[in-house]
């Protein structure tokens, strides 16, 4: 919502708002799955990312928010006010925290900004349904054709820039990084696919919508 203004700029438009403002170093803990969510939380600095840490040392990464994006939210605004999820810092990151009753006098007080919220909370609530969906499928390949069709769709391209890192990918997809290198060597060797460390070109839609119904 706010990724275009620096951090000055947002904090004079928060100027007339009562908010905290919490330093973390990277990797520390924000805020723990199962604890509650009384405040909305924008990044001022640095940056977070979402994460459930789940039994065998298995992490699935559901989101990462940068400078200027809002986290907690759509929780703090819901009747169960709990985390689901741990969220974490990814470098030495600034955060301001804010009632979400003084944000909702926040809102009234600038209304291109409300707008601007409603269609934040809109598009992660549509990231985190395909998120979902990418998981539930059971093979590894099942999980990259699926992202890959996602980004396919986003970017009205079969040339994609890959939005994430290898490692946060694997993270989002809920497999180990070694497994999903491994099945990226194999869908390039069956033509499905060529890559860089950036971009992925898909060779074959039809083929990797089939790859779906497996």
């Amino acid at each position: 919502m706010f990724k275009n203004l620096t951090k000055v700029e947002i904090l004079d438009l928060f100027k007339d708002s009562k908010y905290t403002i919490k330093n973390y170093d990277k990797e520390s803990i924000i805020a723990l799955e199962g604890h509650p969510c009384t405040s909305i939380g924008l990044v001022l600095k640095g940056g977070v990312d979402i994460k459930r840490f789940l039994p065998g040392d298995k992490v699935i990464l559901i989101s990462s928010f940068s400078v200027g994006n809002l986290f907690g939210e759509v929780i703090t605004f819901s009747d169960v006010n709990i985390y689901p999820a741990t969220v974490v810092s990814n470098s030495k990151s600034e955060v301001m925290f804010i009632d979400k009753y003084d944000f909702i006098d926040f809102c009234s007080n600038h209304k291109e900004i409300l707008v601007s919220f409603l269609n934040d909370i809109t598009n992660k609530i549509i990231e985190l349904n395909k998120a979902v969906k990418t998981v539930s499928f059971t093979s590894i390949r099942q999980k990259i054709a699926s992202f890959l069709l996602d980004e396919y769709t986003s970017q009205k391209s079969n040339f994609i820039k890959m939005p994430k890192t290898k490692t946060k990918l694997a993270e989002s997809l809920g497999v180990p990084r070694p497994s999903l290198s491994r099945e990226f060597i194999n869908m390039k060797n069956d033509n499905l696919i060529e890559y860089t460390n950036d971009y992925v070109k898909l060779l074959d839609i039809d083929k990797l919508k089939n790859i779906l119904i497996e």
